[in-house]
């Protein structure tokens, strides 16, 4: 199973307000601190928001996951998952059995492209396999 997510091109109306922000706070820094702080607001918000503009590609096996950006690609198997959470825009996969501050950090995140169902679907299957074992 594998699919494409790029959340600008999902939720237009998201990114509008976006856009208008970015420029509202952009022209803010340039008037009120100058060209330089401007340049690095700019550096800063967008390289932050790389993941929201770049599409993102994720590929779903037996074996495990694999998420491909412009720039980094991770690789997971099964087993390193416990359990999952889902919310409406994707699913978490965490290293865990039980919830803890750590799971932000070792965790993965998946995003949905209208495929919520499928995708929650195989992600059970996988991780009951690796709690059976």
């Amino acid at each position: 199973m594998n699919w494409k997510s790029c959340p600008y091109k999902e939720h237009p109306r998201r990114t509008a307000f976006l856009v208008i922000f970015l420029i509202v706070m952009w022209v803010g820094m340039y008037f009120s601190f100058g060209l330089m702080w401007m340049i690095i607001a700019l550096i800063l918000l967008g390289g932050g928001l790389l993941s929201y503009w770049l599409p993102t590609y994720y590929f779903l096996d037996e074996e495990g996951i694999k998420i491909k950006g412009i720039v980094l690609e991770k690789i997971k198997k099964w087993e390193e998952f416990k359990s999952y959470y889902e919310d409406k825009n994707g699913v978490f996969l965490s290293p865990f059995a039980k919830p803890t501050r750590l799971e932000n950090y070792r965790g993965i995140y998946i995003r949905f492209n209208n495929n919520a169902e499928e995708v929650i679907d195989f992600i059970s299957t996988k991780i009951k396999k690796t709690k059976e074992n």
